[in-house]
């Protein structure tokens, strides 16, 4: 909830308006709970967009353009297919970034964290092309 209501107040507060190279990390808060987030926020700007002037596009293109996530907790759907229409939704496959929250005792093991059957290209930009290009590397 912590994380939604950041996301939230950045975006429609128009952050990213004032500071229009500024990325954000969410580390530790999961992703399920962004797409869902990103619907309501694009449906309510379509309706009350008077109430946040600042912004000029809807509030999913701030979030896709702004925000990096972590896999760590990463969500673990009883079925690879949901996982898949999970990352389809977020549509954030290059801002997905591997965490493993080590040493923790609940930590992310870089070869179990991910599911089997991922794409070896998506697989790859998670665990080390996508911090790559944040960092500069």
């Amino acid at each position: 909830m912590t994380f939604q209501t950041q996301v939230t107040s950045l975006v429609c507060e128009g952050v990213f308006e004032q500071f229009p190279t500024l990325k954000v990390v969410l580390i530790e808060g999961g992703f399920a709970w962004l797409p869902p987030l990103m619907w309501r926020l694009d449906r309510s700007w379509k309706k009350l967009h008077d109430e946040v002037p600042e912004l000029k596009r809807l509030p999913s293109e701030y979030i896709r353009e702004h925000f990096w996530i972590t896999t760590q907790p990463i969500e673990e759907p009883p079925k690879q297919e949901y996982f898949d229409q999970l990352l389809a939704q977020l549509n954030l496959d290059d801002k997905l970034m591997f965490a493993t929250d080590y040493p923790h005792w609940d930590f992310d093991s870089p070869d179990q964290a991910l599911p089997k059957n991922l794409a070896p290209t998506l697989k790859r930009k998670i665990m080390a092309e996508n911090a790559r290009t944040f960092y500069r590397f």
